[in-house]
Order: structure tokens, then C-alpha cells, then sequence
């Protein structure tokens, strides 16, 4: 860990001397006040970049997690579902019938969601 804290140290002040360098050369050529503005602006378009891409990850990122947390709900209420079949199973009466109603009601459930999670991506006020 401490090498690669030594050689980040060492890239830091090599990229400075490299600006201090690019600096000094169009200094001579455009002059200091208009090399201070235009580097100035460079780095102000460069924090603008970089907000702009972290903003682009963190929106692909909570997309992943609400995938992940709607597999989660899936998971658990696919759970939910098996344990309210089980007593139907083990008493072996009602047919089919007392099968099929947690099925259902998971299907719904599915079905609802993925319908209301439609309706607030179209709808940007909710």
C-alpha cells in the first residue's frame, strides 16, 4: 500500500510540473492573463466532465439496486407463497383450488408492481 501511495505522490507532482509546463509555454506565446483564464476555464470544464459522469454512474447505479431490491421482494413473497401452500399441502384438502389462490395472488402482486413502477418511470412528477 505504501508503494502505490508513493507512486500516486509521484504521478501528482509529475502532472503538475506538466501543467506548470503547458502553462509556461502558452504564457509565452498568448500572454499571462489570457493563459490564466483559459486555464482556468479548462479546469472548470474538466470538474463539469466529472460531475456529469459521476451523476450518469450514480443514476446507473440505483437502477441496479431497485433491480436488486425488486428480485429481493420476488424472492420473498415467492417464500411467503410457499409457506401459505404448505398447510394445503400437508392437509391434502381443498384440490386444486387452495393451490392455485397463493399462486394468484403472487402473480398480482408481480403484476402490480411492475405495472406501478411503469407508471412512476413515465411519469417524471411522481
Amino acid at each position: 500500500m505504501i508503494d502505490y501511495m508513493i507512486a500516486g505522490i509521484c504521478l501528482a507532482i509529475g502532472i503538475g510540473f506538466l501543467i506548470a509546463a503547458a502553462y509556461i509555454f502558452v504564457a509565452e506565446r498568448y500572454g499571462p492573463l489570457y493563459t490564466a483564464v483559459g486555464f482556468g476555464l479548462g479546469f472548470i470544464a474538466l470538474a463539469g466532465v466529472a460531475l456529469i459522469v459521476h451523476r450518469i454512474l450514480s443514476g446507473i447505479q440505483a437502477k441496479r439496486r431497485a433491480e436488486e431490491a425488486r428480485a429481493a421482494q420476488l424472492q420473498a413473497l415467492a417464500g411467503a407463497t410457499a409457506f401459505a401452500i404448505l398447510p394445503a399441502l400437508l392437509k391434502g384438502r381443498g384440490g386444486l383450488l387452495s393451490l392455485l389462490t397463493p399462486v394468484a395472488a403472487m402473480a398480482a402482486y408481480a403484476i402490480y408492481k411492475e405495472n406501478s413502477e411503469r407508471a412512476r418511470d413515465e411519469d417524471p412528477d411522481t
